[in-house]
């Protein structure tokens, strides 16, 4: 296990100083129980005695400078904090299937990573990202100004930092328009967070009073014009053993969704900044003109409890107490109960007088002979409590809060309390508080999140946070369908059941479809195990004469009493990030056309990066086979009357970079090739047939209503098996297209042309 870093939180009464301390690994995963050791405790002194806050803003996961937030916390013993205005949902997938707000999981958990690391804190606005766009004014489209300003601001009287750093300055030269918004709200929010007539609704509302920053500073990284700080990035931490850069590094590369892996160079390394305002009119470093001193230890400002936490910090882990709070499962069920073990090892020399408490959800109940009652832990001892808890009957299943309500645009709607709004995540599900004396020193708080813990046989212990679930999990595959409106066989859909009881439930599933079509008889269940599945397939014909259009059709299962169950969980799960979960309707969206397709042909498919397309044409009935690394080194590539290679393939897929030659020399022979969307590897490597070329800038169409013009109307790839029209365009998302081609050999022939507002017609979408 690496080295940690301590988070903390004060709790009770001022007089106590009471500190929650929460252990944050240095390798970003759930551990088990420890204190931090020596380097959490040199951290904790570095952020003694003094008070330093700075707020970083951007617009997406990745854009933070982490090696500026690595140096403020670890060197300067900085409260620092990450303000991202989207958790990065439009953007692509490098590890697995998931987009859009799967993704966005993903990508908040990566960042929580490299907070871990690096020390700061996270923050997040209502924006969900919408994929690129090129000015300001478009972003603004999607991502209201005076709303994502709201949320900033929220964030800066909350989290009160006396410096700002903007990543991006708010001009064309940021190039993405996001990032322009990005550097457009650091500046207005700057100004508008102590102006009591901007959002008079937060201090009533919310509580959060205004606040005046003192300067803001614009990062450098990209543009060095008018830098005047610079911070050396390069130098070593003793406690790690590694300069900040380094650290810094290692969070970046926890970015892996999106291509982040990053080298751990050694030696210097230059932050630079510039000044773009400056309160206080003293310039020079970043806490220059700054008061810095220690605020009153009353408790009554966000400082002063934080320096109550410093302070009672290095107390807590120099006194050797270590505690843990563990259940006996992870998926909970409305109204079922658990088991949890509160423990408290004294790892000291002196006897522990102490205290433990639950806290869970409104609702939850506990029973327990050991809660809230006074004990004594020897010197070396372990004491533990059990505890029953039992679920609130109307438990909601666990979803994050900004995943709770349909998005209005681009933006999230927030449920909750207030104090939770632009943070990473809930609060845990149930926490354990340990109020813990040593003679006559002041009490120390400690809590922990209630984990799940279990042995794997390979990895050891493994830890998971607790969720609820539905008793009855109820996915319906496929999520989505085309259904050509001259098809009149059945078509399979398969509901997929799984348990999370600990009793047996049993009922029925059944298919609800739209108006006017044939109903389907329902299928019995019963489950009695944790975990067991159940799958059922239903054969659903349409009306005669289905016209082109949408609909829906629901798998809702039904227990003995009538409880009904029409909600899956989709989980996000990677070895690197701590496991996420959100629940969504068990339906499945049919889309009806006129289309056809060539009966017979055999494809094989090379799949992408989040690549999900396989499994729609096979959905449509067509033939596909995956080619995996053995069958593109041996098989016989001419069996296949078309090689499809999905997006991203050539840097996700090794196999493909070595046997490309075969592929072209399949197409040589006859062979019909279709490469779909690559990136820069793929132009770089050279692995097209005839030279190709993209732009440094990557040309690309970022509107998804812009005019598609057919360069050659008769060409038969826009002709048939399915003639392509104006309206075959309509409803496309985030873009209509990007990396396209920009210089290209004769051997290529253009078959569409498209432009953004006021920008060329570009021609090498399609080759």
């Amino acid at each position: 296990m690496g080295s940690s870093l301590v988070r903390c939180l004060r709790i009770g009464s001022a007089v106590g100083a009471l500190v929650l301390c929460v252990i944050a690994s240095l390798d970003a995963q759930i551990v088990g129980p420890s204190t931090g050791g020596a380097a959490a405790l040199a951290q904790s002194l570095r952020m003694v005695g003094h008070t330093k806050r700075l707020l970083m803003v951007a617009a997406h996961p990745d854009d933070e400078d982490t090696e500026l937030l690595t140096y403020l916390v670890r060197h300067e013993g900085a409260e620092t904090a990450y303000l991202s205005l989207s958790r990065g949902e439009g953007g692509q997938n490098l590890i697995g299937l998931e987009l859009g707000e799967a993704l966005g999981l993903i990508r908040s958990e990566e960042l929580l990573g490299a907070r871990n690391l690096d020390g700061a804190r996270q923050y997040f606005t209502r924006s969900f990202d919408f994929g690129f766009s090129k000015s300001i004014e478009e972003a603004a489209r999607f991502w209201p100004r005076d709303s994502v300003l709201k949320d900033v601001v929220r964030i800066i009287r909350r989290f009160r930092p006396q410096v700002m750093v903007a990543i991006f300055s708010g001009t064309p030269r940021d190039g993405h328009g996001q990032h322009q918004m990005a550097g457009w709200v650091a500046a207005e929010a700057f100004t508008a967070a102590g102006d009591p007539n901007r959002f008079p609704e937060l201090a009533r509302d919310e509580g959060l009073e205004p606040w005046t920053p003192k300067k803001l500073y614009r990062s450098a990284r990209f543009d060095a014009t008018g830098a005047s700080t610079s911070l050396e990035g390069g130098e070593l931490d003793p406690d790690i053993g590694q300069s900040y850069r380094q650290i810094a590094m290692r969070g970046r590369s926890l970015h892996r969704s999106q291509d982040m892996g990053m080298l751990q160079e050694i030696g210097p390394s230059t932050i630079r900044l510039a000044l773009l305002d400056d309160r206080t009119g003293k310039g020079g470093d970043l806490f220059a003109g700054v008061d810095t001193s220690a605020a009153p230890l009353d408790g009554r400002t966000i400082e002063s409890r934080d320096q109550l936490l410093r302070q009672s910090e290095a107390s807590a882990i120099g006194a050797n107490l270590v505690v843990d709070a563990i259940a006996d499962a992870g998926k909970l069920v409305a109204g079922g109960k658990v088991r949890l073990r509160l423990s408290v090892w004294n790892a000291g020399h002196e006897p522990v007088h102490g205290r433990v408490a639950l806290r869970a959800p409104l609702g939850w109940q506990s029973s327990s002979s050991c809660l809230d009652q006074d004990r004594t832990i020897a010197a070396g001892a372990v004491e533990h409590c059990a505890v029953d808890l039992t679920v609130a009957a109307d438990a909601p299943s666990t979803t994050p809060y900004f995943l709770a309500r349909p998005r209005i645009g681009a933006l999230y709607q927030w449920i909750g309390p207030p104090e939770n709004w632009g943070e990473p995540f809930d609060p845990p599900l149930a926490q354990a508080s340990f109020t813990l004396t040593i003679a006559r020193a002041a009490p120390i708080a400690l809590s922990r999140e209630v984990f799940w813990r279990y042995r794997d046989q390979a990895s050891g212990e493994v830890r998971r946070p607790l969720v609820v679930v539905p008793r009855v999990d109820v996915k319906l595959d496929p999520g989505v369908k085309v259904w050509p409106t001259s098809v009149s066989q059945p078509q399979k859909f398969t509901v997929t059941l799984q348990h999370a009881g600990r009793d047996t439930t049993h009922g029925s599933v059944q298919l609800e479809l739209p108006a006017g079509w044939p109903t389907v008889t329902p299928r019995p269940f019963e489950l009695s195990r944790p975990d067991e599945r159940e799958s059922v397939t239903f054969d659903v014909t349409a009306p005669k004469g289905l016209a082109a259009g949408h609909y829906t059709i629901r798998a809702v299962a039904k227990d003995a009493s009538g409880q009904r169950y029409e909600q899956g969980v989709v989980s996000v799960d990677y070895p690197h990030i701590r496991p996420r979960g959100y629940v969504i309707a068990a339906t499945s969206r049919v889309n009806a056309a006129p289309v056809s397709f060539p009966a017979g042909r055999r494809i094989g498919y090379v799949r992408g990066a989040a690549d999900r397309v396989p499994e729609a044409l096979a959905n449509l009935g067509l033939p596909v086979e995956l080619l995996d690394a053995t069958a593109l080194e041996r098989a016989e590539l001419a069996r296949y009357d078309v090689i499809v290679i999905g997006s991203r393939a050539y840097e996700t897929d090794p196999a493909l970079l070595e046997n490309n030659t075969r592929l072209l020399e399949y197409a040589r022979q006859g062979g019909h090739l279709v490469v779909q969307y690559q990136q820069q590897p793929f132009f770089a490597g050279n692995y097209a047939p005839a030279p190709l070329t993209v732009a440094p800038q990557h040309d690309r169409v970022t509107d998804e209503t812009a005019a598609v013009t057919l360069l050659r109307p008769s060409d038969p790839v826009v002709l048939g098996p399915n003639k392509i029209a104006s309206g075959d365009w309509d409803g496309w998302i985030q873009e209509r297209g990007l990396y396209f081609a920009h210089t290209w050999d004769k051997a290529y022939t253009p078959s569409l042309e498209m432009a953004d507002p006021n920008s060329p017609p570009l021609q090498g979408g399609l080759l």
